[in-house]
């Protein structure tokens, strides 16, 4: 299997593409906003950063090095590839996004109206009433997954 991916570099870039989307996946289902405008962008900021790492340096690994110039290249480039599929990802997904804009203090709550959607509920109403709050959410979504 090693050799085989190492020969083909995009079988190797589709093969980690789809594991990539299981992971999104499954870590869709465990994440939770901090709702803290301390904590949010820092930790929405690692959701972003260190697996698009870990899959950079993966990809390194299961490339391995090549001699000349041309295939240096291509293995830089190719080597991208998955970790660019899960920054595409979490921008569509845009919940962590929101998560990171979000500035008011509340409680992350999943809301049952049109499609489910979880966002930070404010714990005490301020200037803003929680339905302007709750467009503002949905405007970091939607533009989260534009971009």
């Amino acid at each position: 299997l090693d050799s085989f991916l190492k020969k083909d570099l995009l079988v190797s870039n589709a093969v980690f593409g789809f594991i990539l989307i299981g992971l999104e996946k499954l870590v869709e289902l465990k994440f939770e906003c901090p709702c803290s405008p301390t904590w949010n962008r820092p930790l929405s900021s690692a959701f972003f950063i260190v697996p698009a790492i870990i899959a950079f340096i993966l990809m390194l690994i299961i490339q391995g090095c090549r001699c000349d110039k041309w295939c240096r290249k291509t293995v830089s480039l190719s080597t991208f590839v998955p970790a660019i599929v899960w920054l595409i990802l979490l921008f569509l997904d845009g919940q962590y996004f929101a998560c990171a804009m979000t500035d008011w203090k509340g409680s992350f709550v999943l809301i049952d109206k049109a499609a489910p959607q979880k966002w930070c509920e404010p714990i005490s109403e301020g200037d803003v009433t929680p339905q302007e709050l709750m467009l503002r959410s949905q405007e970091w979504i939607a533009m989260s997954q534009v971009s």
